[in-house]
């Protein structure tokens, strides 16, 4: 590929083609309101629900399932409104977008194994075994019906939804603010912010691995667009999602 075609390629996948109106608190706001939906959705709904079916594990499946396009639909329609029009959510299709994704996600595992053995060497609690352990005993016990629920909830529905808000329109609205490089690293930070909140979690692996994700899908994004980043995600979160629920079968 040719300086001049990567250099279009890069432009068309980072930049709106339309005024946004106030793009820093329209990122900062939708932000703000995600992160507080999901909190309130998964904490209100999760309990009651897994009550009546009688799976946790089924009940986060059918939240994520319902719930989170939902939340994604809403915050595209503020951004339309606001001036991020579909044409700037960035879902071009190219192979070399899907490529690096699955670059992105092999360089995100080797951050990740190398996190992993510092903290071993060091002697750090990296403080994922009891919460992967809890997770795994409840995967287990759970039913074919909440595993396929959980499955697609976790590793199709929540990537697709996530970043049609988080790079599709947050990281355009504050490239159009602050440029590319500025939005990637914000963007990602409120990525990572959101998670804890709603995890109510912040063992030393999970950040990084947060951290090394939300820049991934971040520089995917601005470099090749929302179809690289999502294409990452669902990689991502598939391979992870899946393995709990193949493990369980």
């Amino acid at each position: 590929m040719s300086a001049e075609t990567g250099a279009t390629e890069e432009a068309t996948a980072s930049a709106s083609t339309t005024s946004i109106r106030r793009p820093a608190a329209l990122a900062l706001g939708l932000a703000v309101a995600w992160t507080a939906v999901e909190f309130a959705v998964r904490r209100g709904a999760t309990p009651p629900l897994a009550d009546a079916t009688g799976s946790g594990v089924g009940a986060t499946g059918v939240v994520f399932v319902v719930g989170f396009p939902l939340v994604a639909a809403l915050v595209a329609w503020v951004g339309l409104r606001a001036g991020v029009a579909p044409a700037d959510w960035g879902y071009d299709r190219s192979l070399r977008g899907v490529a690096a994704a699955v670059a992105g996600l092999v360089a995100y595992f080797v951050v990740l194994l190398g996190a992993a053995a510092v903290l071993s060497v060091t002697g750090t609690d990296g403080g994922t075994g009891a919460a992967a352990g809890a997770l795994d005993a409840a995967v287990g016990a759970a039913p074919t019906w909440a595993l396929v629920a959980f499955f697609l909830g976790n590793g199709v529905v929540v990537p697709l939804a996530e970043e049609l808000a988080w790079r599709g329109v947050i990281q355009t609205a504050l490239t159009e603010a602050y440029g590319p490089a500025v939005a990637v690293v914000v963007t990602a930070a409120l990525f990572v912010a959101k998670h804890l909140v709603v995890d109510l979690s912040a063992e030393p692996l999970r950040v990084v691995s947060l951290v090394a994700l939300a820049l991934v899908f971040g520089v995917l994004r601005a470099r090749y667009g929302t179809t690289s980043s999502t294409v990452a995600h669902l990689l991502a979160n598939g391979l992870a999602t899946g393995s709990l629920v193949v493990a369980a079968l």
